[in-house]
């Protein structure tokens, strides 16, 4: 359409039972979200190769029978001074600090792939993908004080306790995992409107029950059919 004004041009597109919309640009945004989620998957195993490749702490150059060193690492499996039949980790601040920033980093590329699949099967956007991005940077804050809240724990030989457990562990069961039904909640009472509507259900019964009569054709049409 042309306005008559401005000499400028400009288009609408109908969408049905709510007026005007921009389609072309959802279309754009639903395109563009498949290659996001590569990326982020790209992003996830290169956090994962990294946390391979860093050395772990701590360690100890013992002399070797050969004459040189050999590399202990005593963060894992050790035996605990005290009881000799259990054994324990070591140092935690020593063998988690260097860890810390790819565990946060690789949760919240996780939060982000699992809020943009979900986001994958929305037809109609308008504020339903809005509102699954909220409840993803909701998720990403709490576990993000979950790490800063741990951090701190490491670094404080006598942490306080928050509601009967420790900061970082409160942080999860009270905040993070009640949160995480923000998302639930939302797919549930938004799946008839915006990923399997009405009219999408009753296009597959038709399909379905097109589909069954050719069968049925075919079945009766065979040279063995009686």
């Amino acid at each position: 359409m042309r306005d008559a004004l401005s000499g400028g041009e400009f288009r609408l597109y109908l969408r049905e039972r709510t007026g005007y919309t921009g389609r072309a640009e959802t279309t754009e945004i639903t395109m563009k979200l498949p290659v996001v989620l590569f990326g982020l998957l790209v992003a996830l195993c290169v956090v994962t190769n990294l946390a391979f490749l860093t050395e772990e702490v701590p360690f100890n150059d013992l002399p070797a029978p050969n004459g040189g060193l050999e590399r202990i690492y005593n963060g894992h499996g050790i035996t605990h001074p005290r009881f000799p039949s259990m054994n324990h980790g070591g140092d935690g601040p020593a063998r988690h600090r260097p860890m810390l920033w790819l565990g946060w980093t690789f949760g919240l590329l996780q939060l982000a792939i699992i809020v943009g699949c979900l986001m994958l099967g929305v037809k109609r956007a308008g504020p339903v993908r809005l509102w699954l991005g909220g409840s993803g940077v909701v998720l990403g804050g709490l576990f993000t004080m979950m790490v800063l809240s741990y951090s701190g724990y490491l670094a404080d030989e006598t942490p306080e306790l928050v509601m009967s457990l420790p900061a970082p562990t409160a942080w999860f069961l009270y905040g993070f995992w009640p949160a995480e039904f923000l998302v639930v909640l939302l797919y549930v009472l938004l799946f008839s409107r915006s990923i399997a509507t009405p009219d999408d259900m009753q296009r597959f019964r038709e399909i379905v029950a097109a589909r069954r009569a050719d069968i049925g054709r075919s079945d009766h049409s065979s040279p063995g059919s009686l």
